[in-house]
């Protein structure tokens, strides 16, 4: 089975990031891949609330906190640096965290 990581970049927009996830839960269900989320965090100045999901098809979900706010591509940098150092993958897909 492939594994697939699916990168994202945010920075205070948590909702956003939120329905995403319910979003490529809902698309990936039918798909013969073993999906998780990383989601890099750009030293948001807001609180990531505490929601609850429920998103069955991904394998799991990470977060790293950037310590300083660095942008978008320096997020997907960090991510892609993260993922093939710590993870098993075959495909790593970069998405932005409005959608």
């Amino acid at each position: 089975m492939k594994k697939i990581k699916i990168l994202i970049p945010v920075y205070n927009d948590w909702q956003s990031v939120f329905k995403l996830m319910e979003n490529i839960n809902l698309k990936v269900s039918r798909l013969d891949s073993e999906f998780s989320v990383i989601i890099v965090n750009d030293a948001s100045t807001e609180s990531k609330p505490e929601i609850s999901l429920k998103l069955d098809n991904l394998k799991n979900i990470k977060i790293i906190n950037m310590k300083e706010n660095r942008g978008h591509a320096r997020c997907i940098a960090s991510g892609l640096k993260y993922i093939l150092e710590k993870e098993e993958f075959d495909y790593v897909i970069p998405m932005d965290g409005d959608g």
